[in-house]
């Protein structure tokens, strides 16, 4: 049987030869489309070799982390003596919460377009699991949809999908 840590260094391979196969392929692309894969692929390739480094030079017990537990907001962490609480179980709820998640995102850029929806779809994650307080996450959204539209749209001059809302923007150009 193979150790937990050399399926992640195979893992970890096969995504580097993936990358790999992406910028190769690019070379025949042309400048213009090549703008977005292969620098994805070069930082693919480097963010891949630094998780390589990282995994094999920690101890083994250092990389067992609990990935979906989280504190609650206010709740006071618990003493080290007492015994561990029992893991929720995924549902199919959380799945199928997940999924309206990813629909309620998909039909906001639909409607009002990538960066609009950015800013609607964060924000409200924000608010509504209560990870920050309204000034937090404005300011946290605000950077996030400043950065998608400044590495989008005028680092990778890439134009932006408008949604339904096109002809309203077409009429005030």
């Amino acid at each position: 049987m193979m150790s937990r840590r050399a399926q992640e260094n195979l893992i970890a391979a096969a995504l580097i030869v993936l990358f790999a196969g992406i910028i190769w392929l690019c070379q025949d692309f042309g400048p213009r489309a090549r703008m977005i894969p292969l620098p994805l692929a070069i930082l693919g390739i480097v963010l891949t070799v630094i998780q390589i480094v990282w995994q094999n030079w920690r101890p083994a017990g250092e990389l067992q982390m609990e990935m979906i537990e989280v504190e609650a907001p206010g709740e006071l962490p618990k003493p080290e003596g007492s015994a561990a609480p029992a893991k929720k179980r995924i549902t199919w709820r959380h799945e199928a919460g997940a999924v309206v998640i990813v629909l309620i995102l998909l039909g906001l850029i639909f409607l009002v377009g990538i960066i609009p929806a950015v800013f609607v779809f964060t924000c409200g994650y924000f608010r509504v699991t209560g990870l920050y307080s309204w000034r937090a996450s404005l300011i946290y959204t605000a950077v996030l949809t400043a950065a998608v539209y400044g590495l989008f749209v005028l680092a990778l001059q890439i134009q932006p999908y408008h949604g339904l809302l096109e002809p309203l923007v077409e009429r005030f150009r």
